[in-house]
């Protein structure tokens, strides 16, 4: 939950003006509540961490789904630099 002490009121003409500054802050840890004519309306709060990001997260699984124990000779990446001969 997020510690509204904290909070930093901004107004959109500030924020506007100082927006690479204040992403900074706010990609530090800081919280910034956005003001138009004084009134709350918007709330910037840094991410939280998704942990390690992996492009293929399950790819050995998927393989052993497809293939089970067998192995792919030659490998698809060997494929492909065979088709592709030399540049």
């Amino acid at each position: 939950m997020l510690d509204m002490k904290k909070a930093t009121s901004i107004s959109i003409r500030e924020l506007q003006q100082n927006l690479k500054q204040v992403m900074g802050r706010v990609a530090h840890g800081q919280v910034f509540e956005v003001t138009r004519h004084r009134q709350p309306i918007a709330r910037l709060i840094p991410m939280r961490p998704i942990g390690p990001v992996s492009p293929w997260p399950d790819l050995d699984a998927r393989a052993h789904n497809v293939f089970g124990r067998r192995r792919v000779s030659p490998g698809a990446s060997q494929i492909v630099i065979d088709d592709r001969g030399e540049r």
